[in-house]
């Protein structure tokens, strides 16, 4: 090889063990594992592919080099972050958003948010199990609602269909009525929640068919069974609608595109799953709030131009607020009042943000807040409706990585679930425990990838390579030890050992002594830097 400063390097480089390539700065480390290895790999990898395929990949030119025998498919980890999506977090880089997601849709529970009722499908079977867990020989009436509001001639048809049907009976207020003359309907108040009454029946074992027969009629007419004791002590409600069953409110059914703030149908459609909007901010508005208003504590009202809006304000708000009173001294509700009076000015000024100028003067009092909406979650207020662990899918990623994985540790899910989610909580695991054993303990599901140091950036791509579980492949890495505290380096050697040990060859430009200790071979390349590099100094084990 004699790709830049490398000399005629010629080496043998074992399969499936971590060679640790070290060396003076400059000595050739770079040249010979990414510039040499790396881009031949890389090279011949996209060349076995389609001329379809190749045309969106990147191609590498061939290396000065004579020959490379057995080299395997390369995965290069530098130390760079390349995170380029404003949306993209640690969440979604390490692809546990996806499995958390997942889990969310199918062992998430659903609560109303007004009556705190847990909301669910009813099945026939669920409503029979649930009718003969009543005592034994009491009595219950089987009633689905009919609809209010209706006209008179509206009601007629109902009313006659209901006949033809062969539903004779209307139920009200714990009294049954015969419908089978006009006259019969008198005593019914249709202003009130009107019942057909399909059933009167007692629970004995014996009876789980027709509950379940009453159960398919009263869901094919009206998607909801009600069942009535006949003393009136309890009422039973069920329905096969994704509904609560004490106020009635339908919801959304779980889906995993429901907890994607990517999609436009789960993103919050006020920040577009951005999580923040740009809104004008008060602390911008009021620089120094220990100025009072007279004193110019209100920035944009002291610029020539706009000193009519503080003019109109003493004039409109005194007595409501205090005007020689430091801002920070103000009560909330004067600062509402200034905040409302500010706004009001900016909406008027925006009227001419066609000039240059205009939108100069207002950006200066613009930043970044949380969503209202959303309250930052990113997600539509449906998603943060269900549950895990009694958590929402909004607080488990604003926990750190320690923090989620013993949450999920901890998590049990009932039988039904775990025999739905079971693997998918397991690989949850997994890919929390790889970004533990890396380092990355302190770092929030939720935090933005573009705010990722070049080393925090490596290590979550050495723990996503980790959970992908692949084989056969040449990982690369340059200097995974920087920015480790000592206790964190053996983290990462076991993590390489174990991409080592699952059938992949590790190859890392290194200097760190504990790394280069535990390595199965070491190439030295040097003697000096530059020109005076690019040899092999040593080559073979260690010791």
């Amino acid at each position: 090889a004699r790709v830049h400063n490398l000399k005629n390097v010629s080496l043998a480089i074992p399969h499936n063990q971590m060679t640790v390539v070290t060396g003076v700065s400059g000595s050739g480390k770079s040249s010979l594992v990414f510039d040499t290895i790396y881009a031949e790999g890389q090279r011949r990898y996209v060349e076995s592919l389609s001329a379809y395929a190749r045309q969106f990949l990147e191609r590498m030119g061939k290396p000065d080099v004579d020959e490379i025998d057995g080299i395997a498919p390369p995965v290069a980890i530098r130390q760079k972050n390349t995170a380029r999506n404003p949306r993209s977090t640690v969440a979604t880089t390490t692809e546990l958003y996806d499995y958390l997601r997942l889990l969310y849709a199918r062992a998430g529970r659903t609560y109303c948010p007004h009556c705190g009722e847990r909301v669910r499908k009813d099945t026939v079977d669920r409503v029979a199990a649930e009718m003969l867990a009543q005592p034994e020989g009491s009595r219950w009436y089987a009633l689905f609602p009919l609809p209010s509001g209706l006209e008179t001639g509206a009601l007629r048809d109902l009313l006659f269909e209901l006949r033809r049907k062969g539903f004779n009976r209307l139920f009200q207020q714990g009294k049954t009525f015969e419908f089978s003359t006009p006259e019969s309907l008198l005593d019914i108040d249709f202003s009130r929640p009107v019942y057909a009454q399909v059933d009167r029946l007692a629970v004995r074992p014996d009876q789980r068919e027709r509950i379940v027969d009453t159960t398919e009629i009263c869901y094919r007419e009206a998607g909801e069974v009600i069942f009535e004791a006949a003393d009136g002590s309890r009422r039973l409600r069920f329905s096969e609608k994704f509904s609560c069953s004490r106020c009635g409110r339908e919801f959304t059914e779980p889906e995993p595109r429901l907890f994607s703030f990517n999609s436009p149908y789960g993103a919050c459609p006020r920040c577009q799953g951005f999580g923040n909007v740009v809104d004008y901010d008060m602390a911008r508005v009021v620089p120094d709030p220990y100025l009072s208003i007279n004193q110019g504590a209100i920035d944009p009202w002291t610029k020539p131009h706009y000193r009519h809006f503080l003019t109109e304000f003493r004039r409109t708000h005194r007595g409501k607020v205090r005007f020689d009173v430091p801002y920070a001294e103000l009560t909330e509700e004067e600062k509402k009042l200034v905040e409302a009076a500010v706004r009001r000015s900016f909406e008027r000024i925006e009227r001419k943000k066609y000039k240059v100028h205009v939108r100069v003067f207002l950006s200066r009092y613009r930043g970044y807040a949380d969503c209202a909406v959303c309250g930052g979650s990113r997600l539509r207020a449906e998603a943060l409706f269900v549950r895990v662990g009694g958590k929402t899918l909004a607080e488990v990623v604003r926990m750190n990585i320690a923090q989620a994985l013993e949450f999920f540790r901890d998590l049990e899910l009932e039988p039904e679930e775990a025999a739905i989610a079971g693997p998918v909580l397991e690989e949850i695991r997994q890919r929390l425990k790889f970004l533990n054993d890396v380092g990355l303990d302190y770092l929030t599901l939720d935090r933005l990838s573009a705010t990722l140091s070049g080393g925090e950036a490596q290590r979550i791509q050495l723990a996503t390579c980790l959970g992908s579980r692949l084989v056969g492949a040449t990982y690369v890495l340059d200097e995974p030890s920087i920015g480790l505290h000592a206790r964190d380096t053996g983290r990462l050697i076991r993590i390489l050992k174990e991409l080592r040990d699952i059938g992949n060859t590790i190859l890392v430009v290194e200097h760190d002594v504990d790394i280069m200790k535990e390595a199965d071979h070491i190439v030295d390349l040097g003697p000096g830097a530059g020109e005076l590099g690019g040899k092999v100094v040593y080559e073979g084990p260690m010791d």
